[in-house]
């Protein structure tokens, strides 16, 4: 295989004088085309035959095919079966920009092959497909975090500037365009519309050139589309439409109204009446943190700059660039407020961690009550030993709940320094105690069926947070779900919760947890998934219904009774008034009847076997909603 510059030469001067050619972008002397030709039989054996099973779907007048050469190298090919003479110049712009303007954030240009009238362009596999089908993909089970959004469009922004400056114009930047790599990095692909400014122009200045529309949609910049006016802030524009797609996690084109007005109108709209929760994505946490709703707000703001008219009123790229990559430095600077404490700051917060500040104790080690210098009430989880599993317990804390904030998450406020070798995470100091010690202590006032109905929405709230955000509980008990004075939830523990993709139904793993809340299909296979932790909120619904504990010993027998299956026994027979505790109303009160015989039946939902018979947490959630407000009965959850 060899270089085919002059075939490429030959194919310049077929082309118009608007369409790029070598000696437009860079002189002889600097740099010459490096593409590779391989022949045509070699990209159809690596995508056996143009099988339909390779098919990655259809670009326009593009079909897209998955390939894998000799070598092992993944490619993806597409495939152009057209002789019109703008086809073939839309080829050698694919070519050309990929090819003589290598970026980390173009897509890589592999090689090239002529047949008869066929065209087929090879550039590199990005396994994750395109931005379009990621945030579509059944709205993205593993949603992005707002700094992986940050970063994607720091990437197509890198790329459009990178362009820009050598005097091209992308000219069909939208979703189906950026391509994601396995680590979410974005690489900008679809550079067959590109064109050049004449050389006597700058790129940034509006000019009008002859050519034919790219295709008419949400994407495309209106003044394009009315007046011919070709620039560089034709990208700008669009590249503001994809802002918009990153922060709601839906294309622009299916917002609602969007048939009616502009996206520019809409979020235009949505930002003056201070309404951006309607289009923001709720996963990203900007419900619970002001300084992700912050976050959100600017990139928002700065996605309607991108849109303004007229044209000169919209920033260049290299300003987008510099905006975003600011917002990015602020938002890890408020990651980073998570905090290293010295131990003896943290020893002296505890009273040497006398055992009178104990608030309690596990497999792991204790918890402490302390008292910080600036006055703030912590919790001190003191790790018993430096053992590689308290380390992975400590890490794993640290690493979910520096980057997830949730309002009824546990907040975490830093950790030991490792000078003693002394594993110490502080936390906020919840101070109403655990859901068990209300519902098991003895000497506590029972908590009411609304107070015990709410604890169950707001567990469910940050379960489906957590589930959104990729992440799988694995210790969902009520000991783990803390009460704050006004008894709003926090559910806390994070040192056995694990990752899930979005890609994959489980996640094999050795069995870790307490038993009478744990999965049986987890406990007999291994394998951990969503379905896991609503088993265990199932668990802790019969617990708040019924005051019982997970498990217990019937006397005088000593028998080990476990709830879950003591409560399906009882729902199944039609004997429910024997499970639910007597003293939240069940008997007196028709209203907390029904409420309670439709959680009940969610309970048992939540804890069927085989997994697939369970809700989402997300379901559970709704329903929890649509109970409270009695628009959701018992009929309808079966």
């Amino acid at each position: 295989m060899r270089l085919k510059c002059d075939l490429l030469q030959c194919c310049f001067a077929s082309t118009t004088s608007d369409t790029l050619s070598k000696d437009d972008i860079f002189p002889d002397d600097v740099i010459q085309p490096r593409g590779i030709s391989f022949s045509y039989w070699i990209l159809s054996q690596a995508t056996n035959n143009f099988n339909k099973l390779n098919c990655l779907g259809n670009i326009g007048l593009k079909n897209l095919y998955y390939g894998k050469l000799r070598d092992g190298c993944e490619i993806a090919v597409e495939r152009l079966s057209n002789d019109k003479r703008q086809i073939f110049q839309q080829f050698l712009n694919e070519i050309l920009v990929s090819n003589i303007l290598p970026h980390k954030n173009l897509v890589t240009f592999c090689s090239y092959a002529f047949h008869h009238e066929e065209f087929l362009v090879a550039h590199e596999y990005l396994p994750n497909g395109t931005l379009a089908a990621y945030l579509e993909c059944e709205h993205n089970k593993c949603t992005l975090s707002l700094l992986t959004r940050m970063e994607i469009a720091i990437d197509i922004a890198n790329a459009l500037t990178y362009i820009h400056k050598h005097g091209i114009i992308h000219h069909n930047i939208h979703s189906s365009n950026v391509l994601l790599h396995k680590n979410l990095s974005a690489k900008v692909a679809g550079l067959h519309l590109s064109r050049k400014l004449p050389a006597s122009v700058h790129a940034t200045t509006i000019v009008s050139i002859s050519s034919d529309l790219a295709r008419t949609c949400v994407y495309i910049d209106p003044e394009y589309v009315s007046h011919g006016r070709v620039s560089a802030k034709n990208d700008v524009y669009s590249f503001g439409v994809v802002l918009c797609d990153l922060i709601s996690s839906k294309l622009a084109k299916n917002w609602e109204g969007c048939d009616q007005e502009s996206i520019a109108v809409l979020l235009g709209i949505h930002i003056e009446n201070q309404a951006l929760d309607k289009v923001l994505d709720p996963r990203t946490g900007f419900q619970s943190d002001h300084k992700i709703m912050q976050m959100m707000t600017e990139i928002a703001n700065l996605a309607l700059k991108c849109m303004k008219f007229p044209q000169e009123l919209r920033p260049n790229m290299e300003q987008v660039l510099d905006i975003l990559n600011c917002k990015r430095q602020e938002r890890y600077k408020a990651i980073e407020a998570f905090r290293i404490f010295d131990y003896a700051d943290l020893r002296n917060a505890t009273k040497q961690f006398l055992r009178d500040r104990i608030l309690g104790e596990g497999g792991f080690g204790c918890v402490f009550y302390g008292k910080l210098e600036d006055g703030r009430e912590v919790a001190i989880k003191h790790f018993h030993n430096m053992r590689e599993n308290s380390l992975k317990q400590f890490m794993n804390e640290i690493e979910i709940l520096r980057f997830l904030h949730h309002k009824n998450l546990v907040s975490l406020y830093g950790r030991s320094s490792g000078d003693r070798n002394e594993l110490l995470l502080v936390y906020e100091y919840v101070p109403s105690g655990t859901v068990s010690t209300h519902l098991h202590g003895g000497k506590i006032e029972k908590l009411p069926w609304l107070t015990r109905l709410n604890i169950a929405i707001e567990t469910a709230t940050a379960l489906a947070y957590l589930h959104d955000s990729g992440i799988i509980h694995r210790d969902v008990k009520g000991s783990n779900i803390l009460l704050d004075e006004t008894f709003s939830v926090k559910v806390a523990d994070f040192g056995l919760s694990r990752s899930q993709p979005d890609y994959v139904t489980h996640v094999s793993t050795a069995p870790v947890g307490t038993n009478a809340y744990m999965d049986p299909e987890y406990i007999q296979t291994g394998r951990v998934s969503f379905k896991s932790d609503v088993y265990s909120f199932g668990v802790v619904l019969f617990e708040l219904i019924s005051s019982r504990p997970a498990f217990w010993r019937e006397v005088p027998r000593g028998e080990a009774v476990g709830l879950a299956k003591f409560a399906i026994i009882k729902v199944l027979s039609n004997r429910l008034k024997e499970l639910v505790d007597p003293d939240i109303g069940y008997d007196s009160d028709k209203s907390v009847t029904e409420m309670v015989t439709a959680v009940a039946e969610l309970a048992f939902q939540c804890v069927q076997c085989p997994k697939e018979l369970r809700p989402s947490m997300k379901h559970v959630l709704e329903t929890l909603e649509g109970i409270k407000k009695g628009s959701w009965g018992f009929n309808q959850i079966t």
